[in-house]
């Protein structure tokens, strides 16, 4: 049963509310049956008082619960119910059902944590009473089996009755669950997944490259119905501070469109917000525009205007080379917009081809300051020159930084976006203070 579906992870860069409507329309333009919303402590969850790190309320929940039914699409609620639990457990009131006390992973033999995760599932089923499917995460739970308690059993028994419970749980209330299912081709053992209720739905994600992958023929053999993964937005380049997504996605949503397709089965697109909750922040879901089209309908994509400039520039980016990350900037203003959403990535993708050209700039300047410092005690230093390639060069990055982050600024006005200081913090302020402490030490 062919589905295509985008999640949507509202821990990152996302949209205040009068902006989400854009991109509902927008996905459901690029041939998308679904959403599935993935919202940590962006909601107030009754269930976890204390937790709500602002991003909607509930009055905001149910407007864009209604925006996407007069779309035209499904929507499934995503939670955690194991692994990637930051932003829960980082709290000291819950920190008592962590899993050997790591900050990221529940326990799921403490004697409250199914009571409270039972409750979380019947609050979900109030706030999206429409959802006919629900998925439960339970994806790189890394600590498994490893507090007192769980060692002393077989951990990925240990995962499967968790996680079969929850599922029941699930379907007992009328949502068909779905759940990643890396662990059980992680650690060997696919076939515990034939121990999960029938009806739950196996997510193999994979984001490089195009299917299939050798896990699929793993998890197919399992019973249960398979759906693939690929990812717009996967937190990728984040680690290295660029910010825009490669042209290697726009090819992992094509790859896995077109095998879902050909195959008859369920596809998701990921859009990661973040690496993990408390992890810095990914970029606007305008830098997956590409890959949204592309994961929509791979025909359109290639007919598209953008797609020979895509594959032009990812070069460009992998190379490195400032000048031309500058001048790809300037072609990016020129390309022609179909509509607003396609307007605020190509804003975006100037944005992102300027920042990387500036960081490259800056690190030129900042390893030449490095390297002459110490190349000047053995063959000494010829000042005018020395001042040029360090103290001038760098003076000359606190100008850009300056500008790139009005730009930004502007950006994230114009598109009502959330998180703005952050972003700007993480992505331009970790260059300008470290360029701020050289030039104050001469």
């Amino acid at each position: 049963m062919f589905m295509n579906w985008v999640h949507v992870d509202f821990k990152g860069t996302a949209p205040q509310i009068g902006e989400m409507e854009k991109f509902i329309r927008f996905w459901k333009k690029c041939g998308y049956d679904g959403l599935i919303l993935e919202f940590d402590d962006r909601l107030p969850w009754r269930t976890w008082p204390g937790t709500w790190r602002r991003g909607y309320t509930d009055e905001e929940l149910d407007l864009m619960l209604k925006m996407c039914r007069d779309n035209g699409l499904q929507v499934a609620p995503l939670i955690q119910i194991q692994g990637h639990l930051e932003w829960l457990l980082k709290h000291p009131q819950y920190a008592y059902l962590r899993e050997n006390n790591v900050g990221n992973e529940l326990c799921p033999l403490h004697e409250e944590s199914m009571p409270l995760l039972k409750k979380w599932l019947a609050e979900i089923r109030e706030r999206f009473p429409e959802s006919e499917y629900i998925h439960l995460g339970a994806d790189e739970t890394w600590n498994l089996g490893t507090c007192e308690k769980c060692r002393k059993q077989d951990k990925m028994r240990i995962y499967t009755d968790h996680v079969s419970e929850l599922c029941r749980q699930a379907s007992a209330a009328g949502m068909t669950p779905m759940i990643w299912a890396d662990m059980f081709w992680r650690e060997k053992r696919p076939e515990l997944a034939e121990l999960l209720p029938e009806e739950t739905i196996l997510v193999d994600w994979q984001y490089e490259g195009v299917p299939p992958y050798p896990t699929m023929e793993l998890l197919s053999k399992t019973g249960h119905t398979l759906a693939g993964a690929s990812a717009a937005l996967r937190s990728y380049w984040e680690h290295s501070y660029r910010i825009m997504a490669p042209q290697s996605q726009v090819e992992n949503c094509a790859g896995w469109y077109k095998y879902a397709k050909e195959h008859d089965m369920p596809v998701i697109v990921t859009t990661w917000g973040r690496p993990a909750s408390t992890w810095e922040l990914s970029s606007p879901w305008y830098a997956g525009v590409p890959a949204y089209i592309a994961g929509g309908d791979p025909e359109r994509w290639a007919s598209h205007p953008w797609c020979s400039f895509m594959e032009k520039v990812a070069g460009v980016m992998v190379q490195n080379h400032f000048p031309e990350l500058r001048k790809a900037a300037e072609e990016a203003e020129k390309l022609p917009a179909a509509d607003e959403l396609e307007e605020g990535a190509r804003d975006f993708i100037v944005l992102a081809l300027e920042h990387q050209a500036i960081q490259q700039e800056y690190n030129i300047a900042y390893y030449a300051k490095l390297s002459l410092d110490r190349v000047s005690k053995y063959v000494g230093k010829t000042e005018p020159t020395y001042s040029k390639n360090t103290t001038l060069a760098l003076k000359k990055m606190l100008v850009e930084f300056d500008r790139w982050e009005e730009k930004a600024r502007a950006y994230w006005k114009k598109y009502a976006l959330q998180d703005e200081d952050e972003y700007i913090e993480t992505h331009l302020d970790i260059f300008r203070s470290e360029c701020l402490r050289m030039l104050s030490a001469e």
